[in-house]
């Protein structure tokens, strides 16, 4: 089977697809991944092929490239795989007469938590005025009529057969909203990643607390002089990354139980680590989950605040507001959850909720599941 997987490059949104891409390659499919050049070796690795789009600093660029290059090369796949912010993957499948499928690496979203998503800041918030959604639908549409009059309807409102969500059922905000044969939750994509340098731990003692607020959160320089300022004189080992846009030299005297990169292999944190302070991007919740590791969420925008929330309910960390922070505050969370033996229990029992939910493995099978019923019919 020739398999098409068209993405926009965004690291919450490409990583967790390359094991599922893994997957189907070893048993035996064709899988060619549409991405930018920065994304080649990554997918190479996964033994899929590769087609590349230019990239852009604007998203509606990057959509219309990642179009454009979509409806020249799709009639030569027998299966469209699109991840749901390029929204037009069920159009082109549609164009082409061929089976689609959706991949989810945030939660699954209807109108309810897509407002929530919008109202928490960041840059969904401008698409609270109808007139900036209607004009910017019409700009990253590139002409195609839509089934809905809105680019974020299209989201919410225009699934296809097929939906696959990383995470699992009972994380899910609003998990009875969404169709059981429609959306199937795979927990977290959790798969081999090639590292050109060892990373090195440091010998741990005692706790260790990890510290990263992504990818796309890490311009928060006075956020890490508060955690070395509320953790310099704890009984604790601190690994911090702070992306590459912070001057590690700025943060001024590093405290000996500190550790702190530019980038760090976080699987391999996760699985030492006692807790997690993270911004609640739903992968880093995810793969937190996975390693049994309870949390201290910071979130900032989109569905961070919604994945922030489900911790807390689900008893399996706390919240903070990034906009009431203080050293203070950031400490007694982060004690309270290493200390708090509901929470425990809570983490175990979905620990192993998430790793019996079949992540890549399960989500290949539901592929070929759904390619073998359409050779059926």
């Amino acid at each position: 089977m020739k398999i098409l997987f068209i993405n926009l490059p965004f690291s919450g949104h490409v990583y967790p697809t390359l094991g599922l891409v893994e997957k189907l390659v070893h048993r035996g499919n064709s899988v060619t991944y549409l991405l930018t050049e920065e994304w080649k070796d990554k997918v190479l690795e996964m033994g899929a092929d590769f087609i590349c789009y230019e990239d852009s600093k604007k998203f509606s660029i990057q959509m219309k490239n990642a179009y454009q290059i979509s409806i020249k090369v799709a009639h030569e796949f027998d299966l469209i795989i699109y991840e749901h912010l390029f929204f037009l993957g069920k159009h082109i499948a549609e164009r082409f007469n061929k089976p689609v499928i959706r991949v989810i690496t945030s939660p699954a979203t209807n109108e309810i938590l897509m407002k929530e998503f919008i109202n928490s800041g960041g840059t969904l918030r401008v698409f609270r005025f109808k007139w900036v959604c209607r004009r910017w639908t019409k700009k990253v549409s590139n002409g195609v009529k839509l089934k809905t009059d809105s680019w974020l309807k299209e989201i919410t409102e225009n699934p296809p057969e097929l939906n696959l969500v990383y995470t699992t059922k009972r994380f899910q905000p609003c998990a009875e909203d969404f169709s059981e044969k429609k959306f199937k939750f795979l927990g977290t994509s959790i798969y081999h990643r090639n590292k050109k340098n060892e990373f090195l731990l440091p010998e741990l003692k005692n706790n260790l607390v990890y510290i990263s607020l992504g990818t796309i959160v890490n311009k928060a320089m006075s956020f890490y002089k508060k955690c070395i300022t509320a953790f310099k004189d704890e009984n604790v080992t601190v690994i911090m990354s702070v992306g590459n846009s912070i001057n590690i030299s700025e943060l001024g005297e590093i405290p000996k139980n500190f550790y702190i990169y530019s980038f760090v292999p976080q699987l391999e944190i996760l699985e030492k680590a006692n807790v997690f302070i993270t911004h609640g991007g739903l992968n880093s919740v995810m793969e937190s989950l996975y390693f049994g590791v309870p949390m201290v969420v910071i979130p900032f925008m989109a569905d961070q605040p919604t994945n922030a929330q489900q911790v807390e309910r689900l008893n399996l960390g706390k919240k903070i507001s990034h906009k009431h922070i203080t050293s203070d505050i950031l400490k007694k969370s982060t004690l309270t959850v290493l200390n708090d033996s509901t929470i425990t229990q809570s983490i175990l029992l979905m620990q192993k909720e998430i790793r019996n939910a079949g992540g890549n493995e399960f989500g290949a099978d539901l592929i070929i599941q759904y390619m073998d019923n359409k050779m059926i019919k």
